[in-house]
């Protein structure tokens, strides 16, 4: 377990191998993650600022891999894939959920790997394909030239080219991120290849438009930061729901309203809240079991 934690591990052809080699070896990995999960459970991290100022934007460095979650900064389930055969849902695939405030680490037995975002819902096909139905999730591919792995979400199709990305579809659209490689997104026009540091993004109908983000801030959810430039407040709502388990809804008026920033989501759902509507103007009260974002009569935006 602390060898594959480590970010410098880069096994995972043979880690795979060993899985399939035998059945007694998926058991006693399963048990292992058990077992960290539960030690996991007995530490926890000081709580971090829940807004930074964000810096002005760098050069980006060298990309690395993004997937690994270490040190228990998450604690994830690790689900490993190994039987098409025989899972659940359907003819060789099976569909992986997690709850709002989840996060779930799966590892395909192609090599590729694939961490779903809370309120996530995600169709493993077969072997070379997925289809993200709802939510977020990072996907690090194993490429194949010969036999791409595909995505597909919202009637697109998204291809990989040796590729770490990020993709989001929600109620406010489709996003995605490149962190490492490139994708090829293909919808039913004419198709955009997307490479490191660019972001997608597609809101209903509307035309893709693409914009540069710094890589290692794609992905960051899996650390409990969400990292926006100039994002509608809208879609920081749609994003804390996913990530504090609890709905974060907007009033009329405040959809729209711009925040450019840095969201630590640790600290609990209503100090989270609470800021984000001082920084942006708003009025945050509570709505049910969630939260409501109103605009101040007055306030400027």
């Amino acid at each position: 377990m602390i060898r594959l934690q480590d970010s410098a591990f880069a096994d995972w052809d043979a880690f795979a191998d060993w899985l399939e080699r035998d059945p007694a070896h998926l058991q006693a990995y399963n048990q292992a993650l058990d077992a960290d999960e539960a030690m996991a459970g007995l530490f926890q991290l000081a709580p971090a600022p829940v807004v930074v100022p964000e810096a002005e934007p760098v050069a980006p460095r060298a990309p690395r891999r993004l997937f690994l979650i270490s040190g228990g900064a998450v604690a994830a389930a690790l689900a490993v894939v190994v039987g098409w055969s025989s899972l659940g849902s359907g003819p060789g695939g099976h569909e992986y959920a997690t709850r709002a405030g989840e996060r779930r680490e799966v590892a395909l037995a192609d090599g590729s790997r694939m961490v779903l975002n809370g309120a996530t819902r995600v169709a493993v096909l077969d072997k070379r394909s997925a289809e993200l139905i709802e939510g977020e999730a990072l996907f690090e591919v194993r490429h194949d030239a010969a036999n791409p792995f595909i995505v597909k979400t919202g009637g697109v199709t998204l291809q990989d080219a040796g590729t770490v990305f990020n993709v989001v579809r929600d109620e406010t659209g489709l996003r995605v991120s490149v962190a490492e490689g490139a994708v090829i997104y293909q919808p039913q026009a004419e198709a955009v290849r997307l490479s490191p540091g660019d972001s997608l993004s597609v809101a209903g109908s509307g035309r893709p438009e693409v914009s540069r983000t710094i890589v290692t801030d794609i992905g960051a959810w899996r650390g409990g930061q969400l990292v926006y430039r100039n994002a509608t407040l809208e879609r920081v709502a749609a994003d804390l729901s996913r990530n504090l388990g609890v709905k974060v809804r907007v009033g009329k008026g405040t959809e729209a309203i711009p925040f450019t920033g840095t969201i630590s989501t640790q600290g609990g759902p209503g100090a989270v809240v609470e800021r984000i509507a001082a920084l942006t103007g708003t009025r945050a009260t509570r709505a049910g079991n969630g939260w409501m974002l109103d605009a101040i009569d007055g306030a400027p935006h």
